[in-house]
């Protein structure tokens, strides 16, 4: 339906706890009607007094998103924010009992709440671990993301199963062993379906229908007590409610995002074999019961499912995520997509929820400024010297929350913030300062609607703009502003090394920009670039240097509240990412150091002796500016200043394998892996 820029935001939103001052009276009045009722069997009607409907809901977390992890560094993902105000019962064991709802809960035994952890994190449920290989595999590929989709629909089961018998259907063994044989793919969804044959398949694949359907019909049988007769509409069995429908509601961020819309697809085939099971093809149910899927809400979809774009010539789009069948939204569900305007790292290209650039009726994609985890979360208070109050209350990333809750509850998802825990509450909170910069940013801009491309073409000229107000050749450097001067050693060292390397890219550019003679008349490019990053400099061409001076409210917001997740990004191994790694990586140069010192002290001695083991001079392999911060560390026990490596590569014979910097566009897939709308 809609595309279209973050839109002002109103003070209200510094009160999201009183639903009275964060929602309009209408807005009130329409939840009411439309939602109330149904949360609640029918007061003094007899015949009606029993009915009760069920509401799930399903929260998939974000790459190294993890609930109880981030406990200890206050980084929640916006997505494990939105699950502490989602009532009910949570999958035991999932997270400790300290975050199980409290209000009320007998009066919520119908609601159910599922948290899924984020790849690349421990999920032992899955036989993830979330270390080693395995935390690797999850990083660099979407490893266990498949068995995170799995686990989650068989808590769809077990959630119906609980509300009925107290217990889960499926046990935690069988849970295990099916995430690891059950194979998500296009073919396997359609032999679900019943659309496609099994030609062409293994044995693995062309046993997941059945699967499935043994676990239904055991389902079945366990709940068929509790069908209404097709007579007298009554169950046999009445205690404890004569359910009429199952709500569904999903969220995911980042890989979680991708997680989330492959698992709607894939439930929604589940709940199609249901209805088939019992005769009544083309409706949806789960255990003979009808279902309604009531909204999907995406926090920046991040595929890289497999090999990602980091290297040009790959999608992303392997294995469980498909960009033409299970990660389209599925027709006639409401959706809001939260799109970050300001990522630009070539391993983390966007999935719009459109199909060739449209959209289709209940769907709606919001650009949203901010990178990646501005969007969805994950940065701590006052990280890269963001924001100022402890508990994250100036920072961008509540925004999106915010908007992504006010549109849950008006479709529908029973979130209750005002009932949540005082920790949940204080998660939500917003300081009007961050909505006065906002808004203020806001008033700069000039594509409001439209398609995306454009969006997001002057989003990152807006930012491409900044980063040349703060050069650190410049006379408003990077590293004497405010919020550089209040982050951390570690986050100094990655900005200022970063913003080096947007010098050669600069360079780069400038050299290019030349070769193509006076002649040259750069032209606005089309939608997608063609993956090159030719096309992407010819468009910034059209108006390089032709901005006068920066708008004070741009130079602001970047400054104060959009990170720079280009900097902190270390694809190449070897180059921490974060504060334990690097003080790991310094205590190892330090023996390092050690051992060569004695080496060659010990030769030194040994020398005319004819001892061969001592013959050569050891060397540490470390430069001098390393070995500076060595002498650095050992004095002062901190991470000193020193230049960091590993980011993405820029230089390389090939246009495809490399390029990446800050002077690129974020590559969006449209439907396809080859429907391109950057």
């Amino acid at each position: 339906m809609t595309m279209m820029l973050a839109p002002f935001v109103g003070e209200n939103f510094s009160s999201v706890v009183d639903p009275s001052i964060f929602f309009s009276k209408k807005e009130i009045r329409d939840m009411s009607e439309r939602y109330d009722i149904r949360e609640r069997p029918p007061i003094g009607i007899p015949e009606k007094s029993c009915n009760t409907n069920l509401f799930f809901g399903f929260f998939f977390d974000g790459t190294k998103n993890n609930y109880e992890q981030a406990e200890t560094t206050k980084n929640h993902s916006n997505v494990a924010r939105l699950y502490d105000c989602y009532p009910g019962l949570s999958v035991p064991g999932v997270l400790p009992t300290s975050t199980d709802w409290v209000h009320e809960l007998p009066r919520y035994k119908h609601f159910f709440r599922v948290y899924v952890p984020g790849v690349a994190s421990p999920f032992p449920q899955v036989g993830d671990n979330g270390t080693g290989m395995q935390a690797t595999s999850g990083a660099a590929a979407g490893g266990f993301g498949d068995f995170r989709i799995v686990w989650a629909l068989i808590q769809a089961v077990n959630n119906l199963h609980r509300f009925f018998l107290k217990t889960p259907l499926i046990s935690a063994t069988e849970e295990k062993e099916l995430c690891r044989t059950l194979i998500l793919n296009k073919s396997t969804r359609a032999l679900l379906d019943g659309r496609g044959g099994d030609l062409g398949l293994n044995s693995r694949e062309k046993q997941v229908p059945q699967k499935f359907k043994e676990m239904l019909l055991r389902l079945h049988e366990a709940v068929s007590r509790h069908w209404p007769n097709e007579k007298t509409g009554k169950p046999a069995k009445i205690d404890p409610g004569i359910v009429k429908t199952i709500y569904m509601s999903v969220f995911g961020f980042s890989r979680g995002a991708t997680e989330a819309r492959v698992f709607v697809n894939w439930l929604q085939s589940l709940c199609k074999l249901d209805a088939r099971l019992r005769g009544k093809t083309g409706a949806m149910s789960l255990g003979g019961f009808p279902v309604h899927f009531d909204f999907l809400g995406l926090f920046d979809t991040v595929a890289s499912v497999g090999s990602a774009n980091s290297f040009g010539f790959f999608d992303g789009h392997g294995l469980w995520a498909d960009a033409e069948d299970s990660m389209r939204v599925p027709a006639g569900m409401n959706c809001l997509h939260l799109v970050a305007a300001h990522e630009l790292r070539r391993s983390f290209p966007v999935d719009s929820i459109s199909v060739n650039g449209v959209l289709a009726e209940g769907c709606t994609e919001i650009v949203v400024p901010g990178v990646h985890s501005d969007v969805g979360c994950g940065y701590c208070p006052g990280e890269q010297g963001r924001g100022t109050d402890p508990a994250g209350a100036d920072m961008l990333t509540r925004i999106p929350l915010l908007m992504m809750y006010k549109a849950a509850r008006l479709n529908g998802v029973p979130l209750k913030l005002e009932l949540a825990s005082p920790v949940a509450k204080k998660r939500f909170a917003l300081k009007p300062e961050a909505i006065t910069a906002f808004n203020a940013y806001i008033a700069t801009c000039k594509e409001m609607k439209g398609p995306i491309h454009r969006i997001m073409r002057e989003q990152a000229r807006k930012q491409i703009e900044w980063r040349l107000a703060r050069r650190v050749t410049g006379t408003t450097p990077l590293h004497k502003s405010p919020s550089f001067l209040r982050s951390s050693v570690f986050d100094q060292n990655d900005l200022h090394s970063a913003a080096h390397e947007f010098e050669e890219e600069i360079k780069a550019f400038a050299t290019w920009l030349k070769e193509k003679g006076r002649q040259f008349i750069p032209s606005v490019q089309k939608a997608g670039f063609g993956n090159s990053h030719a096309a992407e400099w010819e468009e910034i061409a059209t108006w390089w240097e032709k901005e006068k001076s920066l708008d004070p409210a741009v130079l602001e917001f970047f400054d104060n509240y959009v990170h720079d997740s280009r900097a902190w990004f270390k694809l190449i191994p070897g180059n921490p990412d974060n504060e334990k790694d690097m003080l790991a990586m310094l205590d190892k140069w330090v023996k390092r150091r050690k051992a060569v010192a004695s080496h060659n002290e010990v030769r030194s001695r040994m020398r005319g002796r004819g001892n061969s083991v001592y013959r050569m001079r050891a060397d540490d392999g470390l430069t001098e500016e390393q070995r500076g911060a060595v002498e650095e560390y050992q004095k002062h026990g901190k991470i000193p200043r020193l230049v960091t490596e590993g980011r993405e590569p820029w230089g390389s014979a090939s246009d495809l394998i490399a390029c990446a910097g800050y002077l690129r566009f974020r590559k969006i897939y449209a439907g396809s892996d080859a429907d391109l709308i950057s």
